[in-house]
């Protein structure tokens, strides 16, 4: 069977597993990127007669051509640019690629971010680079005493909270199933949303994308947060109002950001976001999580997904289990 690997993120040979299990693996792009914008048109002809394919981004148009296709495996935790309900629809089943070790690496992400903003790491580093040494307006923000908002108090935000449990802060948290037993044992105050941003020093978000969550810090919401607060995201672009995010930049509505996730991927060099002073706004490349323990953890998934999916198997990480009575037929076909 074919299988189509549109991003392999590092080396082909690492995929050897599935040829050697008698499969022929294509490639859609050589090297290491991470990142591939491709039109529907020229992903239909590369996934041509693949029987599973790995990519991050498939449209109902991509899913409703591809006859032949019965799994689809994001090489990623997030699954919101694949239509799901189209792929459901057609027999395919959609799996991504978690792992245990995927809410350790993003809270340590949030967390980094976030004393990073603390501590002027930014402002102080560019500063002796000219030349200089310090300065009154590099005074960092004691951590100790400060409040942290935490929006989403799943695997990730729980782990945010867990991390920041010694630094002796205040711990606020939004989210929309809350967990009274676990919030007592992070010592985490349950508020709603305007009070956390009314309130917090920090505020990181930890949401889901969904229509709920999609452009839910825009403008009100950031007139709401303190001057003297500072805006985290590394869950997904959507859920931040980028065009509101420059002007309370810009017009000092809020003191800073850092943001690992972007409404376009990767960041259009001609995106205002690029324009904000750099000691005040962090810009990362939606990898803050990607470490090399996480990088070898998510190959291994990818290829034991595969492998599974090829054997007529149900992969641990199915997305939509509602479509295995039509998958395995499709699968067997």
């Amino acid at each position: 069977m074919k299988v189509l690997v549109v991003m392999p993120n590092g080396p082909e040979e690492a995929y050897a597993p599935i040829v050697e299990a008698g499969h022929e693996v294509a490639f859609g792009v050589s090297g290491d990127t991470r990142f591939v914008r491709m039109p529907d048109d020229e992903l239909i002809a590369l996934a041509g007669g693949a029987s599973c394919l790995v990519f991050n981004v498939a449209s109902r148009h991509v899913l409703e051509s591809l006859p032949g296709l019965a799994t689809l495996v994001s090489p990623y935790v997030g699954f919101d640019k694949i239509d799901v309900e189209a792929a459901t629809e057609a027999g395919i089943l959609v799996c991504n690629t978690v792992s245990p070790l995927t809410p350790v690496a993003n809270s340590e992400a949030a967390v980094t971010l976030l004393l990073a903003l603390a501590k002027r790491l930014v402002r102080r580093s560019a500063r002796l680079r000219r030349g200089g040494w310090t300065d009154d307006a590099d005074a960092a923000v004691l951590l100790s005493g400060s409040t942290v908002g935490i929006v989403g108090l799943g695997r990730i935000g729980s782990g945010v909270a867990r991390r920041l449990a010694g630094w002796d802060v205040r711990l606020l948290a939004h989210t929309r199933t809350p967990h009274p037993e676990l919030m007592a044992e992070l010592g985490v105050e349950p508020v709603d949303l305007p009070t956390l941003l009314r309130e917090s020093d920090f505020v990181t978000l930890h949401v889901s994308l969904n229509p709920q969550t999609e452009g839910m810090i825009g403008e009100a919401e950031l007139r709401a947060m303190k001057p003297t607060a500072s805006l985290i995201n590394t869950s997904r672009g959507l859920v931040v109002d980028e065009d509101a995010l420059v002007r309370a930049i810009r017009d000092d509505w809020i003191a800073g950001a850092a943001l690992d996730a972007y409404v376009r991927e990767p960041l259009p060099s001609d995106n205002p976001l690029r324009d904000l002073d750099p000691e005040r706004v962090i810009l990362t490349p939606h990898a803050m999580s990607g470490t090399e323990t996480m990088r070898r953890r998510t190959k291994s998934l990818i290829i034991e997904t595969v492998l599974a999916s090829l054997r007529g198997e149900v992969p641990d990480l199915a997305l939509n289990p509602e479509v295995l009575p039509r998958w395995r037929g499709r699968a067997q076909a």
